[in-house]
């Protein structure tokens, strides 16, 4: 027999064993019968008795439904608000609910899911509830109101918000009524308006976000819809009742920025409960200057900020607030579950509370996406081939004869980035200082630095072809760069007639199209691709297309040179070298999915046919003497081995190849998902200033700092700003072993440079002395870091001579001796020593080699000479993209303090310091396992070492025979390769002819494949 419970605690044991009886078919009847006598005895039962019986009723149209409810102390009867929630639901056509799956967050009594599987044909609804306590009121509330059928529907669970749903299920509806809990506490203080937008500074990331969720009583909602999106199926939407307190605006900002649409179903006002206090809210509306929502009346026109609602409540009259059922689905649903499953497995998904999908386009972020995905794979960003990668030209090659039916084989295609730097090669390779170029009008705005830096000899022309071609004949000129306005394009006749008197007098012609051509799904008008495939190509024709894509990335762009004919193209990658005018890899991957998507699908039933072949010059087309010169380095000396060789590998040519630091992934992804309103602001300088206090111990201003796409551009402009600043050739000393395109760097910028080991330079002083001494930090490729004792002797020097001291520090934290080093040497950390040193010294960093980021093109100049540093951002010189520089102030940012010295992020310093260390011990065990296959390491075996390369001497090997061959230092390198499929750089690469240079920086399995087959070769030698 039923009896009444005593105690709370004793109705829901009552109600647990009822709902346990009651999911066997057998003892289902008896149950039933309990139950009821159960509700009988709990008719009329006062708030807070140990279990009572309440009633709501529910209508849509003319059905009413009238639901009883059993409810112990610890469940809540519906409100009005409640009352809202399901109006809003109900809202919702009912047709759209037939046969779909639905969850409830916060079910309670299980009424909702009940008033639900009345009015609705939802196939499954589904209640949780983090109250232990829920699913055994709410199966026994839905039995007390429905029959077998409806209860077959129905299912209830505990579960902190979507933790406890079983893994991998979906849901067609995620609905809820989730508490709002206000946080006056711990607030950061807000910025300044007009900072807000600003995203990417120094300061808190949330707070800029504009999001005080926590604090307006959004926490768990915002902890719902961050974990709802795996949890959706296909079109499948949120509904959730929210107090509209916090504001419209900051609950919309909530949806929004995780990538979700919203609409509002249903909104009314109601009465502000008396006892709530909101005199916190005051306080919290003036600190965050974001204003609360109250209401004077229920129909009031418009709305009270907390404190005058305070006064108004005060005063002895009732404040209303909004209670709203809002609607969301996710924007881009398969582009944000790809990121965030990316997230997942690079163990970043507390990244996507820092991200703000809100404003970002379905390519943006489909291509976000993509690269999180391949970063999950493979965390690695190599740079490029100089001419691109041959994959890309081969995807550039395809698109190219699939819409324009212009075939070109992939080596004609040269992939460059900028315009301005595409054109700047182009003249270091084909013109020297003042040769003529004749320049169209309206190309001048975009050449004119690099005309300038190249020192040619320009005239202007007009844009009309016919007065092009007549200014030809007055002119001795190298290269014409023209464009073929839009009134011309339909008539090409005097292009051809231009073509062909510039190709009878040796005159290059260099056609840029920039400004009719777009990749798109289609055949694009007017472009000269269809001049191109109808005609053998002509040999002296170089087209020009610099391509921006997306104005979200409006500096994420290449530039397209074709046809591009040998010797040219091998002359471009000299150029492209020395001056480090490639592509970075993020920008040939945006591309590179791009072309890929448009080349999706393709059926050919004819043989293809074969590429364009173009005619020889009958008159030789001009080179530069100084790309003859230049190519002449060691660096560029004639490959001693085969592409195609599948037994290949390289020692010769590598950066660090390994994985990136989870925080420059986090901030690269931050970077590209951040909307076009975020601004141009980074703050990168002021973040390596930041890093260059923590591992150098001095201080730079964010003025002091320069920043390139890489610090090969910052040492060529840094030659070209000091010409111009003395006025002649600047002499420079670089000391030796040293990188092998270093050299020709220096003078591709117009300077006289010797080389030799340091101890030379302290034998160079007095007048005519060098002007620049050059050091890289470890000594590199040699790998070893100079003594305290070298680096007061080169600083003493240089602040003697009033010589200017650059250090190339690119390799600082690869210490290889120490694993756990913060410090880099440097001759800036001498000043106590040799006072004025670091006005002196110029010091050169970035991504590649600390931080295995070579393909993101970052490099970055620190100098306490002001008009130094502004003399180099007015040299044509590049900055990084922005979202480059976005990822990287997030990477250098770890080491940001606040004035009184406390990390600014110390769990992204913590996961760089543990990148460096495991990245310095791997490269350690590297380094060790090709050294045994190599001879003596000289000093390297007492000097501390670094950097990702060994040049150890071969005397041991030198005069040795193989195979009836005698080992010189000319054909070591050939030999080797003959013999082994392993190619070394020779000694005279890094300056010292009986050294090889060996990167030792690639995967381990070549690496042990490369120690092998040395070891047998030093085996074999006689």
């Amino acid at each position: 027999m039923v009896t009444y419970p005593e105690s709370a605690r004793e109705a829901v044991q009552q109600l647990r064993g009822l709902a346990e009886s009651l999911a066997v078919p057998e003892r289902r009847a008896a149950a039933l019968t309990e139950l009821r006598a159960l509700a009988l005895l709990c008719r009329g039962k006062p708030e807070g008795a140990p279990l009572r019986l309440v009633t709501v009723t529910a209508a849509v149209g003319s059905k009413q439904e009238r639901l009883e409810l059993l409810l112990p102390p610890s469940i809540f009867a519906p409100e009005a608000w409640a009352y809202t929630f399901l109006e809003g639901m109900l809202k919702v056509p009912l047709d759209e609910y037939d046969g779909k799956r639905l969850v409830e967050v916060g079910t309670g009594s299980g009424w909702i899911c009940i008033a639900l599987a009345k009015f609705t044909r939802l196939s499954r609804i589904h209640g949780v509830d983090l109250n232990p306590h829920s699913p055994w009121v709410a199966i026994c509330n839905a039995w007390l109101n429905g029959d077998e059928r409806m209860v077959a529907r129905l299912s209830f669970g505990e579960s902190d918000l979507l933790r406890g749903l079983p893994e991998g299920a979906v849901w067609d509806f995620v609905v809820g009524c989730i508490p709002q809990v206000l946080r006056t506490d711990g607030l950061p203080e807000a910025p300044a308006e007009a900072d807000t937008q600003e995203l990417y500074d120094l300061s808190n990331y949330t707070v800029l976000q504009n999001v005080y969720e926590d604090h307006f009583g959004l926490g768990l909602i915002a902890r719902l819809l961050d974990e709802v999106p795996e949890h959706l199926a296909p079109g499948g939407r949120l509904l959730l009742n929210l107090a509209g307190r916090p504001g419209r605006p900051i609950i919309e900002r909530m949806f929004t920025r995780r990538g979700l649409t919203t609409q509002v179903r249903v909104a009314r006002r109601v009465m502000q409960a008396a006892d709530t206090d909101i005199r916190p809210l005051v306080a919290l509306e003036q600190r965050t200057q974001r204003e609360f929502e109250f209401f004077m009346e229920a129909h009031s026109a418009e709305p009270l900020r907390a404190a005058t609602a305070l006064g108004w409540l005060q005063a002895g009259h009732p404040i209303w607030h909004e209670v709203a059922v809002w609607e969301a689905r996710l924007a881009l649903p398969r582009e944000t579950l790809a990121l965030r499953a990316a997230l997942r497995s690079l163990g970043l998904m507390k990244l996507t509370e820092e991200l703000d999908l809100g404003m970002v386009s379905q390519e943006q972020l489909g291509f976000v996406a993509a690269l999180a995905e391949r970063l999950a794979h493979a965390s690695t960003m190599p740079y490029t081939h100089e001419a691109g990668d041959a994959s890309f030209r081969q995807l550039v090659a395809r698109y190219l004869e699939r819409f324009f039916e212009l075939r070109l084989p992939e080596e004609a295609i040269f992939v460059a980035p900028e315009r301005e730097q595409a054109v700047y090669s182009l003249l270091l390779a084909l013109c020297d200082p003042g040769d003529g170029v004749l320049v169209s009008r309206q190309l001048l705005p975009v050449y004119a630095r690099a005309l300038e830096r190249a020192g040619v000899r320009t005239t202007v022309t007009h844009s009309t072809l016919a007065e092009i071609h007549q200014l030809l004949g007055a002119f001795d000129v190298k290269v014409v760069f023209l464009s073929v306005e839009r009134g011309e394009r339909t008539n090409l006749a005097v292009l051809r007639e231009i073509v062909a008197e510039a190709a009878r007098r040796g005159i290059w012609v260099v056609l840029d199209e920039s400004a009719f051509f777009h990749i798109t799904s289609e055949v694009e008008p007017l472009t000269l691709f269809e001049f191109l495939a109808r005609e053998p190509l002509p040999p002296n024709l170089v087209v020009l297309y610099g391509l921006i894509k997306n104005a979200v990335w409006p500096d994420l762009e290449l530039t397209l040179l074709l046809p591009v004919p040998e010797p040219l193209r091998g002359d471009l990658e000299v150029a492209a070298e020395v001056t480090y005018s490639r592509i970075g890899t993020l920008a040939q991957w945006f591309y590179e999915r791009t072309f890929a998507e448009l080349l999706t699908f393709r059926i050919s039933f004819a043989e293809q046919e074969r590429p364009l072949a173009g005619r020889a010059p009958a008159v030789a087309l001009p080179r530069s003497e100084r790309i003859e010169r230049l190519a002449g380095f060691p660096a560029f000396a004639p490959k001693v081995f085969r592409e195609g060789d599948p037994e290949l590998v390289r020692l010769d040519y590598g950066e660090n190849e390994g994985a990136m630091p989870q925080p420059l992934i986090e901030g690269l992804i931050a970077a590209l998902a951040a909307p076009r309103e975020a601004g141009k602001q980074h703050g990168l300088a002021e973040a390596v200033a930041g890093f260059l206090l923590e591992t150098r111990a001095a201080r730079y201003a964010p003025e002091d700092i320069v920043l390139g796409q890489g610090v090969w551009p910052l040492v060529h402009h840094l030659g070209v700003a000091l010409r111009q600043r003395l006025g002649r050739a600047p002499r420079v000393f670089i000391a030796t072993p040293c990188y092998g395109v270093l050299p020709p760097t220096w003078v591709a910028a117009g300077c006289e440079v010797e080389q030799g080991p340091l101890a030379k330079l302290q034998e160079r002083r007095g007048p005519g002395g060098p002007d620049v001494a050059v050091i890289s930090q470890p000594s590199n490729p040699e790998g070893c870091y100079l003594s305290h004792e070298e680096l007061v002797a080169l600083a003493t020097w240089a602040v003697e001579q009033r010589a200017l001291l650059v250090s190339d520090e690119i390799f600082g934290l690869v210490n290889l001796t120490n694993p756990t080093a913060e410090t880099v040497h440097s001759p800036v950390t001498l000043e106590q020593v040799v006072p004025g040193v670091g006005a002196r010294t110029v010091l050169l960093g970035g991504l590649s080699k600390e931080f295995a980021a070579g393909g993101l093109r970052m490099g970055w100049l620190a100098t306490r000479d002001r008009a130094l540093a502004t003399a180099l951002r007015d040299s044509g010189l590049v900055p990084p993209t922005l979202a480059t520089a976005r990822a990287a102030a997030w990477l250098y940012a770890a080491h940001a303090r606040s004035p009184e010295g406390r990390l600014l992020y110390p769990a992204r310093h913590r996961a760089l310091r543990e990148f460096l260390v495991r990245m310095r011990r791997e490269l350690a065990e590297k380094r060790a396992l090709i050294a045994e296959a190599l001879p003596g390491q000289g000093r390297s075996d007492t000097a501390e070492l670094g950097g990702l390369f060994l040049a150890p001497r071969m005397s041991a090997w030198l005069g040795k025979e193989v195979d009836g061959e005698r080992l010189t230092p000319e054909n070591l390198p050939r030999v080797v390769y003959a013999h082994t499929h392993v190619v070394l750089n020779g000694g005279d690469w890094c300056g010292d002819p009986e050294r090889v240079r060996a990167v030792f920086s690639i995967p381990r399995d070549r690496l042990e494949r490369a120690r092998e087959r040395l070891l047998a070769f030093a085996a074999r030698l006689q």
